[in-house]
């Protein structure tokens, strides 16, 4: 058992690091001593200078902890996207959940903000402090826990079989909404609310909200409470990257951010037409059973006079306009949408002549080739198509494996607001296009939006969520995202379309 140093050897707020496994009070004193750090700022920019390489009585292993408990692990530079994220850290608290020790447990940091990549998995757990230890041994014991790399009062460092790192952030019952806004971040967002704070007569700390005048930390079991007492209005964990908001002077101008109960269709899916895996029967009777606030599918299967591959052919159009209108029928009105992807080509023109694509409830029009040149022109004269409803991913990146291709940005903006032509937030992990820069500057130039999850499968459908997020992290409204509309609103969009080009 470690015992803690005299606070005249070793600064108190150094003391967590006898928490981290592997650091004992030589060790801590020999950081102090040898590199003159005070505190755990000096700490942190030490550690980010390498400066601990020159202590001698510190092992590689002994580094590497530290370094994974301040998040400064240089070796963790690999980020999962969001879903796969989601996937991992729903099963870590339905784990903990059921330890009775554990009273509430939710999602931080960039995780709960809607990043679209993630680092790490931060949780804040409420457990009394008589409880702590318990939940340390437990924790230590469930199935995905490697080792314990840190642990203390009020934080626990794991580190999965997968060599993913989890934070547990410890709170009780009456500051559990403090913490979890702390920890929620982002650092920069924090920052502002310590200092907006501090203006207010309190403190904003990881334990709590302390009032200053009364020397003592007042009730926050949730979030909102926090922001009443600093007199602020709700912020959306999505919109907490942006620092200036948590000191609006007008913080009742916070924006009604769309929610998935407001999503009424999903306008982008694949069927075994094309690269699909499901048929559109199977497809449309999941989604009216899973989904059933959807009013409506559209099935967007790839068409091309041009490519090879398993796409759907002119002669094909026909058969399957007649498999959707028996499937309609089955259901009982018109469920399924007559929709396609086609390609927009090097030269700007579409994969399917003009008197196809305007037999279609829908067409999607993508730039699947030629990535590494500038496509302001393609989408531009894709734009101006009177049949174009749509941009689909209109970036062109991969997370992870392919930059975005080089656009102008505001010239393409401003052609989709002229001809009322709609872009894309492609809800697939591994594509999140746009992304939440660019559909905040899209909104901003009076474009629409529309949430496709890009379906090829039964279980793609949940993708939805990810790019509801993508929305609220670029503050959208439902008003924002075209398909939160009865498809009589939509008729109409695509009507004044008609009308502009004409």
């Amino acid at each position: 058992m470690k015992t803690r140093a005299n606070s005249n050897v070793i600064p108190g707020t150094l003391e967590p690091l006898m928490d981290i496994r592997g650091i004992t009070t030589d060790k801590v004193k020999a950081i102090c001593q040898q590199l003159g750090v005070r505190s755990w700022r000096e700490l942190v920019t030490a550690v980010t200078l390498e400066q601990l390489e020159g202590i001698p009585l510190l092992t590689p292993e002994n580094r590497k902890n530290i370094r994974r408990a301040l998040k400064l692990d240089k070796d963790a530079d690999h980020r999962m996207q969001l879903w796969d994220a989601i996937l991992q850290g729903k099963e870590i608290l339905q784990s903990i959940r059921q330890f009775p020790e554990v009273k509430r447990a939710s999602f931080a940091g960039s995780l709960r903000r809607g990043k679209d990549t993630i680092g790490d998995i931060d949780i804040v757990v409420e457990v009394a402090g008589a409880d702590r230890k318990k939940l340390l041994y437990k924790i230590d014991r469930m199935p995905l826990t490697d080792r314990i790399i840190a642990a203390g009062k009020s934080r626990i460092c794991v580190l999965l079989h997968n060599q993913l790192l989890v934070y547990f952030y410890l709170a009780d019952q009456q500051h559990y909404g403090a913490t979890l806004l702390y920890y929620t971040g982002s650092d920069r967002y924090s920052l502002s609310l310590e200092s907006l704070a501090a203006q207010k007569g309190y403190r904003f700390e990881p334990d709590g909200l302390y009032d200053i005048k009364n020397n003592e930390y007042v009730a926050t079991e949730n979030e909102e409470e926090v922001f009443r007492h600093l007199l602020l209005d709700y912020t959306p964990p999505e919109l907490r990257e942006d620092q200036e908001l948590a000191t609006a002077t007008n913080p009742h101008k916070m924006p009604s951010l769309v929610t998935f109960d407001q999503v009424k269709g999903d306008m982008q899916i694949h069927t075994d037409w094309s690269d699909g895996e499901e048929s559109i029967a199977h497809m449309a009777h999941y989604v009216f059973s899973v989904f059933p606030h959807y009013q409506y599918i559209v099935v967007t299967d790839h068409a091309s006079n041009e490519r090879t591959g398993h796409v759907l052919r002119p002669d094909d159009i026909s058969r399957q306009a007649a498999e959707i209108k028996d499937i309609n029928d089955a259901i009982g009105y018109d469920y399924v949408k007559r929709g396609v992807e086609v390609d927009i080509l090097e030269n700007g023109a579409l994969s399917l002549p003009d008197e196809l694509l305007k037999t279609f409830d829908w067409v999607i029009a993508s730039v699947h080739s030629h990535f590494t040149k500038d496509n302001t022109a393609r989408l531009l004269k894709a734009c101006e198509s009177p049949y174009v409803h749509c941009i689909g991913h209109p970036s062109g990146r991969l997370i992870g494996s392919r930059h975005p291709y080089p656009v102008d940005w505001d010239q393409v903006f401003a052609k989709a607001a002229a001809t009322s032509t709609a872009m894309e937030i492609n809800a697939r992990p591994n594509r999140l296009d746009l992304n939440d820069i660019l559909v905040k500057k899209a909104i901003a130039n009076g474009v629409k939006l529309v949430i496709d999850t890009d379906a090829h499968s039964l279980a793609q459908f949940d993708f939805m969520q990810l790019g509801i997020w993508v929305a609220r992290r670029a503050g959208c409204c439902h008003t924002d995202i075209l398909n939160t509309f009865t498809w009589e609103e939509i008729e109409k969009f695509k009507k004044s379309k008609r009308n502009i080009i004409a």
